[in-house]
């Protein structure tokens, strides 16, 4: 028998369990003043991610003047009591750093990333920022006018259109129906002295964290946290969170929003997800990536994109949320074939909860998810957002070490389970943004 003949009846290898992942073991403390520290160094790049979160997000500010929590994270940085807004922009610079605020309905939180040399310097900066922001008329003015003008602008684009109308239809008037960074009403009518009131009350120490991740010197960072949050002191005011959003009123029509001379459609299907911290996220997880997950392997990308090739992409995702938050599918395709497309994407949802998917497809579900595990801690950016939100949602401090065995653990019936709870049509709202044709 020739070699080439030899190998070709050789049995295929197995492929064995995918890799236990590395996930952090960092320290955890609390500060004099009550603010908690999550510490996670990692030799490598010299880097370091700081992140602090809040308990200080949309849910948090004035019914009246939705905008409020974004306005105040994105005014930190133009003015403290010591420094004018460019000279904080001129120190930030010299460090080598970068701040990035970032407001969510639930939390704001305030990523500083630096060079290991200049951490000390960089938390001393970070506090003051936060601490000791003084809201200088003339920058409120511009930051608000420039939020007007982002808000009216992205206005000009369909896909925001959807994304907002599909918030607003899924949970009416409870805030997460709001985008989190308010509106423009909400921003114009904001007076300054009500930032100031905001940021009093909801910027606190008892209640926060801090996560740093990269390569730092644990000793070094503590002192640094000490000394630059000595002052500040007191616990934030208890956010007040309305009864949890229930199914969207809408559940089971089609929203149409015309847009002029359109040539493609943006469709969104939403409705009522789950919270974060639910016993189901898991789960929830492996059905939804079985559905629209990935948007290549996902049945909605299989069907809308690989087989019909309607859309560069299509994807669902369940949101993060204190309460319940939403569940959402998003594409946009040509204007011709929407009413096939949102046709098809029910069709998908509703053969996954009544369907049982079969084992192989189950497997590859599961190996793709803890696959992706390594990819999630690689940067100390990276390695901070999975942290802070451990720690934001109280979740158990092993969640990623039991994660490959609670994904191992979903079955068949769970997804069914999944499917009948979250997708089925007549628990969504369809919303499109463009023309219905056909």
């Amino acid at each position: 028998m020739p070699p080439e003949s030899r190998l070709a009846v050789l049995p295929r290898p197995t492929l064995g369990p995918p890799p236990a992942p590395r996930v952090p073991r960092p320290e955890r403390y609390t500060l004099v003043n009550g603010l908690r520290v999550v510490a996670a160094p990692r030799a490598g790049v010299p880097q370091v991610a700081l992140r602090l979160v809040l308990p200080a997000g949309s849910v948090a500010e004035p019914r009246e003047h939705p905008g409020t929590a974004s306005l105040v994270g994105h005014l930190l940085t133009e003015g403290t009591e010591t420094k004018s807004a460019d000279e904080l922009h001129a120190r930030l610079d010299l460090l080598g750093a970068g701040v990035a605020p970032s407001v969510g309905h639930d939390f704001t939180e305030l990523e500083v990333v630096l060079l290991s040399e200049t951490l000390a310097e960089g938390v001393a900066l970070l506090a003051e920022i936060v601490t000791r922001p003084t809201f200088p008329a003339d920058q409120t003015e511009r930051i608000r006018a420039e939020s007007l003008d982002a808000l009216i602008a992205r206005l000009d684009e369909p896909a925001n259109v959807a994304d907002d109308r599909a918030l607003r239809e899924a949970f009416g008037a409870h805030p997460y129906g709001t985008p989190s960074f308010g509106t423009a009403e909400g921003i114009r009518g904001v007076p300054r002295e009500v930032l100031a009131a905001f940021h009093a009350a909801h910027y606190r120490p008892a209640g926060a964290l801090v996560v740093a991740a990269g390569e730092f010197d644990p000793d070094e960072l503590r002192e640094a946290l000490e000394r630059g949050f000595a002052g500040w002191n007191g616990a934030a005011e208890p956010v007040l969170y309305p009864p949890p959003p229930a199914r969207p009123t809408n559940a089971g029509r089609l929203v149409v929003h015309p847009w002029p001379d359109a040539e493609q459609s943006e469709i969104r299907v939403i409705g009522l997800g789950m919270e974060r911290r639910d016993p189901d996220w898991i789960r929830a997880g492996v059905a939804n990536f079985l559905l629209g997950g990935s948007t290549i392997t996902g049945r909605l990308g299989a069907n809308l994109r690989e087989d019909k090739g309607w859309t560069y992409g299509v994807r669902s995702a369940f949101a993060a949320g204190v309460q319940p938050s939403g569940w959402l599918v998003e594409t946009a395709v040509d204007a011709e074939v929407t009413a096939d497309a949102v046709a098809e994407t029910l069709r998908e949802m509703r053969r996954l909860m009544e369907e049982r998917v079969d084992e192989a497809e189950l497997r590859r579900a599961k190996d793709a998810l803890m696959l992706s595990i390594p990819r999630l801690f690689e940067t100390p950016t990276s390695v901070a957002g999975r942290l802070s939100t451990l720690e934001a949602y109280d979740l158990p401090r092993d969640w990623w070490d039991r994660y490959p065995a609670a994904v191992e653990a979903v079955t068949a019936d769970d997804v069914r389970r999944i499917a009948r709870e979250h997708f089925d049509p007549d628990r969504v709202v369809r919303v499109v943004v463009g023309a219905m044709e056909g």
